[in-house]
């Protein structure tokens, strides 16, 4: 069965988050916050539905830094991100919506790592690339997240927001998925979480593989 990682928001104490940070070199928390977005908020725009909802409220400011997604026990990432900090006492805000989860759920709340140094240029069309740390000691694994960069820069490569890619563009961008997938859908299969002798696992429990999802709705499928 061709399956792939389930992505999930991490819990801020977990050994992967942890893993993360050292990656980024920060001693920074993460945190969770919450999702509540206006009407006008579009998906992967968070830098402006920021600088949106700061304008309406006249007052607050945007907070950059890194959302954190993890991909089962595959590998974790910090995608840049921005929410919304009221700056009168009350919790961050993420305005930004988000894709559905492969279960079809939404996404309610993220694992935001503030970054009080980053920066953000209204000015430019690129993506900024997401960071990404392999969880297993695979060279599948790391071929992956090798592919997901080069995504990144052939996205970069076709100047603008919101433009339809060149067909040649966009062939290679389909290449690069399928290839990603095809090596993430290997490692699932070759790398089921492991039980120790006579351990078993309900199907209702939660999934040794640190999803905080039920084994039946995780690795079990």
């Amino acid at each position: 069965m061709f399956r792939t990682p389930i992505p999930f928001v991490p819990s801020a104490a977990s050994a992967a988050v942890e893993k993360l940070r050292n990656s980024l070199g920060t001693d920074v928390d993460a945190f969770r916050v919450r999702v509540r977005t206006d009407s006008g908020d579009r998906p992967r725009d968070c830098y402006v539905n920021v600088r949106n909802r700061v304008q309406r409220e006249g007052k607050g400011k945007m907070q950059l830094g890194w959302a954190v997604w993890q991909h089962s026990h595959i590998f974790i990432e910090a995608e840049p991100h921005a929410v919304f900090n009221p700056e009168d006492g009350n919790p961050w805000i993420d305005c930004t919506p988000h894709d559905m989860l492969p279960d079809g759920s939404r996404v309610r709340e993220i694992l935001f790592l503030p970054n009080d140094n980053a920066t953000y240029d209204f000015n430019t069309t690129d993506l900024p690339d997401n960071i990404r740390v392999p969880l297993l000691d695979d060279s599948r694994v790391s071929k992956v997240l090798s592919l997901m960069s080069q995504k990144t820069a052939l996205m970069n490569s076709v100047p603008g927001i919101d433009v339809a890619l060149p067909q040649s563009v966009e062939r290679q961008v389909m290449q690069i998925d399928a290839e990603a997938l095809g090596l993430l859908s290997e490692v699932m299969q070759s790398q089921r979480p492991t039980l120790a002798k006579g351990e078993k696992i309900g199907r209702n429990d939660l999934c040794p593989c640190g999803s905080d999802k039920k084994y039946k709705k995780c690795c079990a499928k």
